[in-house]
C-alpha cells in the first residue's frame, strides 16, 4: 500500500509539472504554439509520460486552462461573499479594486482565456469551449454579486441592470487586463476609480429608466 500511494503521489507530481509547463508555454505562445514537444523539453519528463496523463494536446491544454482557473479562482474576489461596505459606491470600488489586482497578480489564466476565446476553428477546440463555460459561470457570479448591492425595488428590473453591469464588468477586466500588459504608466487604481464611480452612477440611471 506504501508503494501505491507513492506511485500515486509522484504521479500527481508529475501531473502538476505538466499542467504548470502548460501554462507557461501556452500564456506565452498561445494555442497553435504550444506542443507536447515543447512541454516534454520544459520539464524533462518523456513523452509517454504527458500521454499518460491527457490524451491529446487539446486534453492538455483544456485541463491547464481549468487548472490556471481554480488557481485564479482562489485571488479573484468574483468567487468571495460581500466584504460588509455599507456604501454601495464604495463596495462596487473596493471590488474592481480587488479584481484589477487580481489578473495582475494572478495573470496567466486571463492572458490564456483571452487567446483561446480568439481562436477561430472550424472545429472548436475542448479548450475553447471550457474557456466560454468558465467565462459564462464569472459572469453569472458577478451578476449574482450585482443584484445584492443594487438598491431593492423590483426584482426583475434589478436582475436585467445586473446581468448588463456584468456583461460590462467582464469588458472592463478584459480593458484592464490588456492595458496594464501593453505598456507603462497606466495608473490602475486611479482608473479603477474612475470606472468604478462611473459604473455606480450609470447602474443607478438604468434602475430609473427601468422605472
Amino acid at each position: 500500500m506504501r508503494k501505491t500511494a507513492r506511485r500515486h503521489q509522484q504521479g500527481e507530481e508529475s501531473r502538476l509539472r505538466i499542467l504548470e509547463a502548460t501554462l507557461a508555454i501556452a500564456a506565452e505562445r498561445g494555442y497553435d504554439g504550444t506542443s507536447i514537444a515543447l512541454v516534454t523539453e520544459s520539464t524533462g519528463l518523456p513523452p509517454s509520460s504527458v500521454y499518460w496523463h491527457f490524451r491529446n494536446k487539446d486534453e492538455l491544454l483544456a485541463e491547464t486552462l481549468e487548472y490556471s482557473y481554480r488557481r485564479w479562482r482562489e485571488t479573484a474576489p468574483t468567487w468571495q461573499e460581500r466584504v460588509g461596505i455599507a456604501d454601495p459606491a464604495a463596495e462596487i470600488r473596493d471590488r474592481m479594486e480587488r479584481a484589477s489586482r487580481a489578473i495582475v497578480d494572478n495573470p496567466e489564466f486571463w492572458r490564456l482565456g483571452l487567446m483561446l476565446g480568439l481562436l477561430n476553428r472550424q472545429q472548436e477546440p475542448a479548450a475553447r469551449r471550457r474557456y466560454l463555460e468558465v467565462r459564462g459561470e464569472t459572469r453569472a457570479a458577478i451578476q449574482a454579486w450585482w443584484e445584492q448591492v443594487l438598491p431593492g425595488g423590483d426584482d426583475e428590473r434589478r436582475r436585467l441592470v445586473a446581468e448588463r453591469l456584468a456583461r460590462f464588468h467582464l469588458t472592463v477586466m478584459d480593458g484592464l487586463y490588456l492595458g496594464a500588459r501593453s505598456g507603462r504608466g497606466w495608473n490602475l487604481d486611479r482608473l479603477v476609480e474612475l470606472i468604478a464611480a462611473g459604473v455606480h452612477a450609470q447602474a443607478l440611471t438604468w434602475l430609473e429608466e427601468a422605472a
